[in-house]
């Protein structure tokens, strides 16, 4: 990181990521962002059941031959998977950005931000 003042701040050249620190940060936004997940899934089937939506769904399902319904416990397990698998990949994916942003630093100079006291 180099560093020079200026009378509006300072500025900062910001020319290396750590890839650990990256993963731990990435770990903890996507377990963040996976509760939130859940939590706005369960307000949106609540907010279709009531308006009845899974009741016409289920019943297309039925007229159809099926026997399957789609419940709670369903869509909840769908979303829990899908959540899971995005924060897989999201903190797999962090450090992988982190190495890249490394070695493109490396060939043109890095970010350089304004550090006002």
């Amino acid at each position: 990181m180099t560093t020079s003042s200026a009378s509006e701040g300072r500025f900062v050249n910001v020319r290396h990521v750590s890839p650990v620190s990256a993963f731990k940060i990435a770990l903890a936004m996507s377990l963040i962002g996976l509760v939130a997940w859940i939590i706005a899934v369960a307000v949106l089937y609540f907010g279709m059941q009531v308006a009845g939506v899974w009741a016409s769904v289920n019943e297309l399902i039925g007229g159809v031959g099926g026997d399957q319904a789609i419940t709670f416990g369903v869509v909840m397990a769908l979303a829990a998977l899908l959540g899971a698998i995005m924060s897989v990949l999201l903190s797999i994916l962090a450090p992988l950005a982190a190495v890249i942003y490394n070695g493109v630093t490396d060939l043109f100079g890095g970010l350089e931000v304004v550090v006002q006291d």
